[in-house]
């Protein structure tokens, strides 16, 4: 597994800045109201999702829909909104280390001191790599 300045420099082109976003949120206070995508699901409706769920609290499915190399939108910090999702990009694994679907977009979050994370309006970078189970967040940064 790369860390995460190794990544931030193979999507240098791409300007996501992963630096100092690890870990993975344990608590959490939602319960699961909407369902896994199917593995057959494209990388955007997988995006759609994960962005729903957390922008509704719902930590059981953030949770499931996240990787082992980055944390789930749950307890801290809290995604309040979402905005201009955009089209994918395609990173290859000679580029990124893993085959990635990333997308560009604007987030509103609640504080999280411990992830370095101030509250507010920001761009952020959304990776999904694809597995068995199909699409999972793999990592996510601001751009």
């Amino acid at each position: 597994m790369r860390s995460a300045m190794a990544l931030a420099a193979s999507l240098a082109g791409l300007a996501l800045i992963a630096g100092g976003l690890t870990g993975c949120s344990e608590s959490g206070t939602g319960s699961s109201s909407g369902s896994v995508p199917p593995a057959s699901a494209s990388s955007e409706q997988v995006a759609k999702a994960y962005l729903d769920a957390a922008k509704s609290g719902d930590c059981a499915l953030t949770k499931q829909l996240t990787g082992t190399s980055t944390w789930a939108w749950c307890d801290e910090p809290r995604l309040t909104g979402y905005k201009d999702l955009g089209t994918v990009t395609t990173l290859p694994a000679s580029q990124a280390g893993v085959n990635l679907d990333c997308y560009h977009l604007t987030i509103t979050a609640t504080a999280a001191p411990k992830r370095g994370i101030t509250a507010g309006t920001r761009p952020w970078t959304l990776c999904f790599e694809h597995t068995d189970q199909g699409y999972r967040l793999y990592e996510q940064g601001m751009r």
